[in-house]
């Protein structure tokens, strides 16, 4: 007959138990586990604020040590449609920041600049054969500084008149917009050498009428008005110059006191300042001290 002490007795027990644990349970296909899904990573969206252009118009590259710094904006009511002409308008905005969480469409991350798209809409432009009515580029955005929107006039092509609006988008906010009228200046004509051989037919109709009436029909008043509002508007100094001459020989004070003032040398000036004091004009008479005769 064994006997088996208490301590023989523990010891088969725990070898019992300890060789049963060997074997983890098997589990079928489907049974579901506790374990946590993978981690899939998200791209926070980044909002950007809208604001206003904050200068716009006719745009003066300025550079700094050869690099382009940013532009000297020349308001005015048109653009003016020439080739190496820049207009558009500078903006600055912030992030917006989901604080409180209330806004999904934000993030708390803060970033330095974000990419945008400027998109300029434009009458009808044809280039090789293709019509389009926009043009669109990739830009970037930097927050805590002026950005830019710019359009550089570059070929005859993109020369034409009317609405143009260029406006800066990330993702689908816009972040600024501004509207411009576009115009293509008149041909200028070219500068006057002698009294009445001008290109007339490039002045309004209006200003063709004076030209006609002073070359045709020495009509003095008519002369000094295409010499004023022709010559002068279109910076034809010395064209002026003839006119008002011829204004003065006709008889109109008027064109003797501007002729003398477009003087090229002091002899010219008093001549006309003596025709101007003949006309019994005492402005005139004082520029040269003499009398009315």
């Amino acid at each position: 007959m064994n006997r088996h002490t208490p301590l023989t007795f523990i010891l088969i027990l725990l070898i019992t138990l300890l060789s049963g644990c060997a074997t983890p349970p098997t589990i079928s296909g489907n049974t579901q586990t506790n374990a946590e899904p993978a981690l899939v990573p998200k791209t926070l969206a980044i909002k950007v604020a809208t604001t206003k252009a904050k200068k716009s118009g006719l745009g003066v590259p300025q550079y700094e040590n050869g690099q382009l710094i940013g532009y000297q904006f020349q308001r005015s009511f048109a653009i003016s449609a020439q080739i190496g002409n820049f207009f558009g308008f500078s903006y600055a905005t912030n992030q917006v920041l989901a604080i409180n969480n209330t806004d999904k469409a934000a993030t708390g991350e803060i970033v330095k600049q974000v990419p945008v798209i400027v998109t300029v809409t434009h009458p009808e432009i044809v280039t090789n054969g293709q019509a389009s009515t926009q043009s669109t580029w990739q830009d970037t955005l930097y927050f805590g500084r002026d950005n830019f929107a710019m359009w550089n006039f570059e070929s005859n092509n993109e020369l034409v008149s009317g609405k143009w609006t260029i406006e800066v988008k990330h993702q689908d906010t816009v972040v600024a917009t501004k509207n411009f009228f576009v115009q293509v200046p008149p041909p200028m004509p070219a500068k006057v050498t002698t009294v009445c051989q001008v290109e007339s037919e490039k002045f309004p109709k209006s200003l063709q009428a004076s030209n006609q009436k002073c070359c045709a029909e020495n009509n003095a008043q008519a002369c000094y008005n295409f010499a004023w509002r022709g010559l002068e508007r279109v910076k034809d100094t010395h064209g002026a110059a003839l006119y008002y001459a011829k204004s003065c020989e006709l008889g109109d004070i008027s064109g003797c006191r501007l002729a003398a003032k477009l003087a090229s040398n002091e002899q010219i000036r008093n001549d006309f300042y003596h025709k101007g004091c003949d006309l019994k004009d005492m402005d005139s008479c004082i520029e040269v001290n003499r009398l009315p005769q």
